[in-house]
């Protein structure tokens, strides 16, 4: 999910902070709604806004859904913010945060192996009020190289035109795409989930395609008998269409099978947005990693696509490019089957919150996005990211340093970041602050003051 090649990754500033007076705690599980509970006569009916996305992911590289406590503390914390649906990683690498897969359960599940942390979490988020829709995120193409089925599939692996690999499979080997089309549809098939979400559904970049099961079909379907240079315009077009077939044929099975469950995929959005329809060759989308998500949407291959639009706002040309990716995907004719991703984790707090309003905002023509995808759980703002303390290089290209109090040692560190991204939760719903090293205290105001349920899709 994090973009290889972020284009400009340099970020923020903080010491202490504390939630502002009006800011709510942080409910308890035992605070979680209980379908074996009665509910109170007294309880409020819930108050909702206009229906939109407000959705999160969860990654797998960090807490979230690894215990039965970290579900618990999720479900409560999305109720908190006023969110509706997680976007929840399940397969980081070849590997099953849950019991029925043919892959091997993650290692660092805390819990014992009858836990099943996609069950739980389904149930939990479903009974409770307002209903919260999950959605299993499964990097696609990428399986990491210690991987079970990398090490048992060597030709399987996706290789450069001058044979490095690096932990993906080619997406030109139709070996590969049966076993992936299969992952994706028996979790759907075991498991009462709201969407497929994919990540990785793409190549690693213009050099790659080079397996020899890939350049095999690649001569037999087009009659050349040379290795193809990278950027051989048909070679790329067929590439890309290895990526689209896929993505084509699971959703085509999936509404077979499941038609109440979406598909999405996660989107690439390197560098600047393109000013029209006319320029989508031009975008690293198309012309680099060989996936035309515009073609997708133009065509229902997913039932909404989530373009990663991962800019730091307090960077001008940054800035610049999340607006231009802002007014294509909401005038391009397919806003109805847009859920807009906003990389937080490059922002300060306030700067996020002013990024999810403008991505909410019509565009002048008058079209709106389905809502907004906010990553990430464990890491929402600067404040609030490893990349960031873990690396003075990378922080010290901040315009405010949130590393100059007296916190030095690693614990102390992730103490901080945990208790910034806890209050996080509570400044996308409430009026809060929070007090940074270099301005003192920072007042934010909330996006989603009201509960919302999701939108409804148009017809895929």
């Amino acid at each position: 999910m994090r973009q290889a090649g972020w284009a400009v990754l340099l970020l923020v500033g903080l010491s202490g902070c504390a939630p502002g007076p009006q800011a709510a705690a942080t409910p308890t599980p035992s605070a979680l709604p209980s379908a074996l509970e009665s509910p109170s006569p007294s309880a409020s009916p819930v108050v909702y806004g206009p229906a939109q996305y407000r959705a999160m992911w969860v990654d797998a590289f960090h807490d979230g859904i690894k215990s039965r406590a970290q579900i618990e503390k999720l479900v409560a914390d999305a109720h908190r913010a006023n969110l509706n649906a997680l976007f929840v990683q399940v397969r980081k690498a070849g590997d099953a945060y849950f019991n029925r897969a043919d892959e091997p359960r993650a290692l660092d599940i805390a819990a014992s192996r009858g836990f099943d942390p996609l069950a739980y979490l389904i149930q939990l988020a479903h009974e409770s009020t307002p209903r919260i829709e999950v959605h299993a995120w499964l990097n696609t193409f990428f399986v990491g190289e210690s991987s079970g089925v990398y090490v048992k599939h060597p030709d399987w692996v996706n290789r450069t035109n001058d044979g490095a690999t690096g932990g993906y499979l080619d997406p030109g080997n139709p070996a590969v795409q049966a076993y992936t089309h299969k992952t994706f549809m028996d979790v759907a098939r075991n498991y009462d989930l709201d969407g497929l979400h994919m990540d990785y559904v793409r190549y690693p970049g213009v050099t790659w395609g080079y397996s020899q099961a890939s350049l095999s079909l690649y001569m037999h379907d087009t009659g050349t008998t040379s290795v193809p240079a990278p950027e051989d315009s048909r070679w790329e077009a067929w590439r890309r269409e290895q990526v689209t077939a896929f993505v084509r044929d699971l959703h085509n099975d999936l509404h077979s099978v499941k038609a109440a469950v979406k598909l999405s995929g996660a989107l690439i959005c390197f560098g600047g947005g393109p000013g029209s329809v006319a320029d989508w060759s031009l975008t690293s989308a198309y012309s680099s990693v060989f996936q035309d998500w515009y073609d997708w949407m133009v065509k229902g291959y997913v039932d909404f696509g989530v373009p990663m639009n991962y800019d730091s706002d307090w960077n001008q040309r940054e800035g610049a490019w999340f607006d231009q990716w802002l007014r294509f995907e909401k005038d391009s004719g397919f806003a109805n089957r847009v859920v807009t991703g906003v990389g937080i984790f490059l922002n300060y707090p306030e700067d996020s919150l002013a990024q999810i309003r403008r991505a909410l905002a019509p565009s002048a023509r008058g079209n709106q996005v389905l809502g907004v995808a906010i990553y990430s759980y464990a890491s929402t703002s600067v404040y609030g990211t490893s990349d960031f303390y873990d690396s003075p290089d990378l922080s010290s290209g901040l315009p405010r340093q949130p590393y100059a109090g007296a916190i030095i040692d690693e614990a102390g560190l992730v103490r901080r970041a945990n208790l910034l991204n806890d209050w996080f939760m509570t400044q996308l719903s409430q009026p809060a602050y929070y007090s940074d090293v270099q301005l003192g205290r920072i007042h934010t105001q909330p996006v989603f003051t009201l509960a919302a349920q999701p939108p409804t899709l148009p017809a895929g």
